[in-house]
Parts: structure tokens; sequence; C-alpha cells
């Protein structure tokens, strides 16, 4: 597990793909499975997420909640590559969700966010998931960041 001070901006002088640090300890985030990320522009990022039975309904599809989860994991990463913010320093005031097609467990997914606006202490992100270009989910959110402490 990686050690993550309280102002930790990601290495993003590439387009390479990196591991996102998951916070240490019992949190809910602690407990989920790592992803990479990638800025792809200014105001936009990429995370991939391997798959897996931990992550489907009863129909052998995905969990809404997964989606949820993870539509929710990526939302400041527009904020996050351009140093707007520091790692896990925003909190959502808004996220809508549309589910759009279901996916295939054991394949890649992709979420494509990008920042629509930015003010002082506000940041509006949408973004969708998707697997082989077909969109699964498609989100916007409302962010409040927060001071880096």
């Amino acid at each position: 597990m990686l050690d993550v001070n309280p102002v930790y901006f990601p290495d993003v002088e590439s387009t390479e793909w990196m591991a996102m640090p998951m916070p240490p300890g019992d949190s809910f985030d602690a407990r989920l499975d790592p992803f990479q990320l990638r800025k792809v522009a200014n105001g936009k990022a990429e995370a991939l997420f391997d798959t897996n039975t931990g992550c489907q309904n009863a129909q052998n599809g995905f969990h809404g909640g997964y989606l949820a989860v993870r539509a929710e994991q990526v939302i400041y990463l527009p904020l996050f590559v351009n140093r707007s913010v520091a790692f896990g320093r925003v909190v959502t005031i808004d996220l809508t969700l549309q589910y759009v097609a279901g996916g295939t467990i054991g394949l890649p997914l992709l979420a494509e966010v990008e920042l629509i606006h930015e003010t002082g202490r506000m940041g509006f992100t949408r973004g969708v998931l998707k697997q082989d270009d077909r969109v699964l989910t498609s989100f916007t959110a409302t962010l409040r960041k927060l001071p880096e402490s």
C-alpha cells in the first residue's frame, strides 16, 4: 500500500497509465480494488478498472452499485490531474447516473471523465464508463474542492 501524504498530486507529465494510490486503513475506499489512471488532455482523464465476479449482480452483469462506486471514484480525476485538488480533497455535492447498457464481467472497464467548468471552490465534471467503445453508464457531478489542509 502506498503511503500518501495529505498533499499528494500525481506525476502526469505523460499520458502513460499510472497506479492510483488507495488510502490506507479501513475506509470504504481502502477496500476497493486499485485502478490505473492517466491524463488524456488538459481537463480530461481516464481510469481503467479490472472486473471480476465480485462486481456482478444476480443476473451475472454489473451491479449498479459497483458502477456507481466507480463513477464516484473518478469524478474528480480531471481536477486531480490538472493539480486543482490534491488526493481525496473533494466532496461530492451531486452525482447523477444513467445506466445505459449492460456489460461483460471479466473485461476491463474504462472511465472517461472531463471537466465542464471550475470555480475557486467548485468543479463540474461529466463522464462515461465503457467497455469496447460501448457506453454502460453516463454521469455528471458537482464537486466541492477542499483545502489541502
